[in-house]
């Protein structure tokens, strides 16, 4: 007879070791939240960093929207393809993420420094240390609504921002502040992404959240 508590409490105490997961997709109120799948953003610049810079911003934007606590985000990790997610054909996409209710493809188009204020003939004269900059920046977003029979774009776009680098401001050197690290955060290129960041996490979140609500 002393079998039978067991096992029950060994099915309660399953039950509860999968709640904290499952309970992740819903509202405190029972609604479900968007699922969706944040893709590793793909680089076509030729900037040239230490590291991957869209990776760091790929991890930015799931950790945002993630925090935001309105839309569940699976991890990138566990996505990948070959085509190309920005083309007119959108049929492999409920193949490649049948589990989504919606995918976010990512391009990270411009990402380089110029002379502020300088037009280019005036600037090839003067040494980068003594020129103010403006890192200028550009995404293109795609958000696909997976829930229908047939894949449809509910926000394509391209988000663009730049950066002001005063002159008076000492050059950083990003061998020696990297991603991850508090001085990088506080550096000129580490206060641009977090600012594009914000921008396109409002972006991607303000489109699914209304698909969502429809």
């Amino acid at each position: 007879m002393r079998k039978l508590p067991l096992f029950i409490l060994g099915l309660i105490a399953a039950s509860c070791g999968n709640s904290g997961f499952e309970m992740s997709r819903y509202h405190e109120d029972g609604r479900a939240k968007p699922v969706i799948a944040v893709t590793s953003m793909i680089d076509t610049t030729s900037y040239d960093c230490p590291w991957s810079i869209s990776e760091e911003l790929t991890s930015m934007i799931v950790n945002q929207i993630s925090q935001g606590g309105s839309i569940y985000v699976n991890s990138k990790d566990e996505f990948a393809f070959a085509e190309n997610p920005f083309s007119n054909d959108l049929s492999w996409m409920k193949r490649e993420f049948h589990n989504q209710e919606f995918a976010v493809f990512l391009e990270l188009v411009e990402h380089e420094s110029l002379p502020a204020g300088l037009n280019k003939r005036v600037a090839k004269t003067v040494s980068p240390h003594e020129m103010s900059l403006n890192l200028n920046m550009g995404v293109r977003l795609r958000v696909v609504d997976l829930r229908g029979s047939t894949p449809k774009i509910v926000l394509q776009e391209m988000v663009r921002d730049s950066y002001f680098i005063p002159k008076t401001l000492l050059p950083t050197d990003y061998n020696q502040v990297v991603w991850g690290t508090d001085e990088y955060r506080k550096s000129p290129m580490g206060i641009a992404h977090a600012q594009l960041v914000q921008e396109v996490v409002s972006r991607v979140s303000d489109y699914i959240l209304l698909a969502k609500s429809r």
